[in-house]
């Protein structure tokens, strides 16, 4: 215990003992070989609580020391206090790899030509004359020669 509850403890001991042998009207009530407590004549001098309420203030003065005992022993302990840090996240590396790139094989062809006669249809053809002005003549069809790619 700390200081100030040993302090508050003793003072309400000192004043619950006094309480205890408080004397009331008629004087001391039995104690420690004091005898029978003496015959009491009824008077309406005082009250229940005695001339002026002087058997009221012990008792009130004890409940209000013990209430406040109480109060300092029974209180809960505080909740305990619990310290969250946040989780340290580290990402992972970054790896970064180069695309290898491989070369679609290069198929050189040659290309093969042949020679062919091929027949190209008649058809009108506009010639101008040498006055400017343009007469259609027909062109018949004829054969040529022509390079055609083979496969």
């Amino acid at each position: 215990m700390n200081k100030k509850m040993t302090a508050i403890v003793a003072i309400s001991a000192v004043m619950c003992a006094g309480s205890v042998f408080a004397r009331g009207p008629g004087g001391p009530r039995g104690g420690f070989g004091r005898g029978p407590a003496p015959v009491m004549h009824h008077h309406h001098g005082g009250g229940v609580w005695g001339h002026g309420g002087r058997n009221f203030w012990p008792g009130f003065v004890g409940g209000v020391v013990g209430g406040v005992l109480s109060g300092g022993i029974h209180r809960p302990p505080p909740p305990p206090r619990y310290y969250y840090s946040a989780p340290v996240v580290t990402p992972a590396p970054v790896v970064v790899t180069t695309p290898v790139v491989t070369p679609a094989p290069v198929v050189v062809t040659t290309p093969v030509y042949q020679t062919q006669n091929v027949w190209v249809e008649g058809r009108y053809v506009d010639q101008v004359q040498p006055n400017g002005t343009v007469v259609r003549v027909w062109q018949p069809g004829h054969y040529e020669q022509r390079q055609v790619l083979v496969q």
